[in-house]
């Protein structure tokens, strides 16, 4: 039991350093290849030392994309290396199961899974938010303003020509319809204001009514209180690429566009993405153990970590074409997006149990 748990120990801290390491060298790497094609845009206002704090502010994001490949071929360096020293035919010969020894591997990817998490939800939507400023020379609270902006909730159907992310908007238009879209109102206000929850506050407001009985009635108001569910939050997060935003952003914004709209397809693209980021690594890793323990084995280090990153690219791409593919064929993007995770599984366990 003590040698059993020794070896455990040995084998995740073994591909846990190795996964890091790996995410490093990439990482470094990146932020290389990065900021030399920053400096091909340089231009008055926008420097060397404004494109590097613009490539520091959008690492973490480079580092949450790179994360799968980072973990397959940390975990071929790591297994690779414990086969070169014979370490895995001794723990074999002593009785360790193989699927013992992917299950401890596992283990250290799990470090990288916590990481992927926390760098998605709370890191990335800040310092993506960072880097843009820096670009465009704007605030990051001015990065939150829309201009020309649609919105429906439910049978009223909103525009406002501008809104920032404190809750100001600019010549607004409110068009409500009956069950039938026959015209109910018409509201044009010049400025709004919002209050709380689902209250906003118009000024210098004119409205529209159309009666039962096919006349209008016309009502002016220095200051005139709406209901709108539309929040300063959901107004924000139509400026950001939907990969950015958090997945408890992605939620929220959801469940608003499901309750009073339809929900862009690019959003429900951008969450489940995120959702299967955690699964794609861990299927990488089950790959990457299949190399060490079934055809690759004994082929050299080299030629492994040629075959690693090659299926590494080529999951990415494949995930990627098939994600904006759903954007066209499909009502869910979930298919497209765990169908390459459960196609790697598979060949994973596959080649596993063919070493059993």
């Amino acid at each position: 039991m003590l040698l059993r748990k020794i070896a455990a120990r040995h084998v995740t801290r073994t591909a846990l350093l190795a996964m890091l390491g790996a995410t490093v060298v990439l990482s470094v790497l990146q932020l290389l290849f990065t900021y030399l094609s920053e400096l091909g845009e340089l231009k008055d206002g926008y420097g060397a030392w404004q494109a590097l704090l613009y490539v520091l502010w959008g690492a973490p994001r480079y580092l949450y994309q790179i994360l799968p490949i980072a973990a397959l071929i940390g975990a071929v360096l790591g297994l690779g290396t414990l086969a070169s020293n014979s370490e895995l035919v001794v723990m074999r010969a002593s009785g360790i199961s193989l699927w013992r020894i992917v299950g401890w591997v596992m283990r250290g990817a799990l470090v990288l899974v916590v990481a992927s998490f926390v760098l998605s939800e709370w890191v990335v939507p800040y310092t993506t938010e960072q880097a843009k400023s820096v670009k465009s020379h704007r605030k990051v609270a001015a990065l939150g303003e829309v201009k020309g902006y649609w919105t429906r909730e439910g049978q009223r159907f909103i525009y406002i020509d501008y809104a920032n992310s404190q809750g100001r908007l600019q010549q607004i238009q409110v068009v409500d319809f009956d069950q039938d879209y026959r015209l109910q109102s018409l509201l044009n206000a010049e400025q709004g204001q919002f209050i709380r929850n689902g209250q906003w506050e118009l000024n210098n407001a004119t409205q529209v009514s159309i009666l039962p009985q096919g006349t209008a009635h016309l009502l002016k108001g220095e200051k005139q209180p709406l209901a709108l569910a539309l929040q300063p939050k959901y107004v924000h997060m139509v400026t950001i690429d939907p990969e950015d935003l958090a997945p408890s952003q992605l939620i929220s914004f959801m469940k608003y566009m499901d309750e009073y709209s339809q929900i862009p397809k690019t959003y429900q693209l951008a969450f489940w993405k995120s959702m299967g980021s955690p699964f794609a690594l861990l299927a990488l890793v089950l790959i990457a153990c299949s190399f060490i323990f079934g055809p690759l084995r004994q082929q050299s280090m080299g030629f492994r970590l040629v075959i690693a990153l090659f299926i590494g690219l080529g999951f990415y791409y494949l995930q990627n074409f098939l994600g904006y593919a759903s954007l066209v064929y499909s009502p869910s993007a979930v298919w497209f997006v765990f169908g390459p995770i459960v196609l790697m599984f598979a060949v994973g366990s596959y080649l596993l149990y063919r070493v059993r």
